[in-house]
C-alpha cells in the first residue's frame, strides 16, 4: 500500500486534494494519505476525511520512519525546502508542488511587494529542482492562474467580498484583459494525475477552461452574487491616486495593484498539461452554495 504525503493540506487546494484521495481510497485505491500542517490537531478535528492520518509539520524529522514515495505540496513552494529533509526520510520518489503564474505577471509590477513575490517564487522554483535532482527525487513544478473556489480563495472571494461590502466595483477603463481562472479541485486534480506520470517536464502552466475578459468575470461574479450590476470605469490614474486611502481598508488594499493589470492578457497555454497528464479544467463556474456573510481579502 503505498502513500502520499501533502503538505499545506489545511490550504483550499490541500483540502480538494484530501477529498480526491478519500474518494479514491473509497474506490478501492488503497493508498494511506499523510496530511501535515502546523495546526494537524484542529485540522484533523474539524475538516478531515475518514482515514487521513495528520502529523503536525515542524523542522524535526529525525525521527520518521514512514514510507511515503509520492508528495504534493500545497503550500507556499517557498516553505518546501526546509522539510526536504521530511521527504527524504521518507524515501520520496515523486514530488509535485505548486507554484504560480505570478512568477510571471507580477515579475514587473508597480508594487515592490509584488515584485518581491515573484522573485521569491522563481528562487524557489530553482531550488526545489535543484534539491530534488541532487537526491534523486523527480520533481514537477505547477504554476496555475488565478485559482478559485468561491469559498476560501484570495481572488474571485475578494472580488466578491468587496461587492457585498460596497455594492460596486471599480475597473481600470474597459478591463479587457484576457483571464483564465482554474478551480483549485481542477489543480488538485492534475496533482494527482501526475503522480503516476514519468517523463513530465519540470514545469507546466495549469490554466482555466475558459479565457474571458477581466469586466465579463466580475460580471459573472455580480450574477452569482445576484447584487445588481454596479461596474464603473475609473481612470487607472484616479485609482492608483487613492492608493495611500484604499490601502488602509481591510480586504482592498490590493486593488490599485489589481487595476494596473485589468487590461493586461494573462493568458498561459496549458496544452502541455493536457497532452502529458489528461489535465483538463472546467469553464469558469462558481458553487452554487453562497455564503453572504463570508468576505475574504485579496490580492
Amino acid at each position: 500500500m503505498e502513500a502520499v504525503g501533502v503538505l499545506g493540506a489545511t490550504s483550499f487546494v490541500g483540502q480538494s486534494l484530501l477529498a480526491r484521495l478519500h474518494a479514491a481510497d473509497v474506490q478501492g485505491s488503497e493508498r494511506r494519505v499523510f496530511a501535515f500542517s502546523r495546526s494537524a490537531r484542529l485540522a484533523a478535528a474539524t475538516n478531515s476525511p475518514d482515514g487521513v492520518h495528520w502529523r503536525t509539520l515542524s523542522t524535526d524529522h529525525g525521527g520518521w520512519h514512514e514510507s511515503i514515495p509520492h508528495w504534493i505540496t500545497a503550500c507556499p513552494l517557498w516553505a518546501v525546502p526546509e522539510h526536504f529533509p521530511l521527504l527524504e526520510a521518507s524515501g520520496a520518489r515523486r514530488v509535485v508542488a505548486l507554484s504560480s503564474t505570478s512568477r510571471f505577471t507580477k515579475r514587473d509590477s508597480a508594487a515592490a511587494s509584488e515584485q518581491s513575490l515573484a522573485a521569491r517564487l522563481a528562487a524557489a522554483e530553482d531550488e526545489l529542482i535543484r534539491l530534488a535532482r541532487a537526491r534523486g527525487i523527480l520533481a514537477t513544478i505547477f504554476r496555475p492562474t488565478m485559482i478559485y473556489d468561491g469559498i476560501h480563495d484570495r481572488n474571485v472571494t475578494a472580488i466578491a467580498g468587496f461587492i457585498r461590502r460596497f455594492g460596486f466595483f471599480p475597473v481600470a477603463g474597459a478591463a479587457e484583459g484576457l483571464r483564465q481562472p482554474v478551480h483549485a479541485d481542477d489543480v488538485a486534480a492534475a496533482c494527482l494525475a501526475a503522480l503516476s506520470c514519468t517523463g513530465l517536464r519540470d514545469a507546466y502552466e495549469l490554466s482555466g477552461g475558459e479565457t474571458l475578459t477581466y469586466r465579463a468575470m466580475v460580471r459573472r461574479i455580480f450574477s452569482w452574487l445576484d447584487r445588481p450590476l454596479r461596474l464603473p470605469s475609473v481612470p487607472l490614474r484616479l485609482i492608483q491616486a487613492a492608493a495611500p486611502l484604499v490601502g488602509r481598508l481591510p480586504g482592498v488594499a490590493s486593488l490599485p495593484a489589481m487595476a494596473a493589470r485589468m487590461n493586461e492578457d494573462l493568458v498561459f497555454d496549458h496544452s502541455a498539461a493536457m497532452r502529458d497528464f489528461g489535465f483538463h479544467p472546467r469553464s469558469f463556474a462558481l458553487p452554487l452554495r453562497r455564503d453572504p456573510d463570508h468576505a475574504a481579502g485579496g490580492s
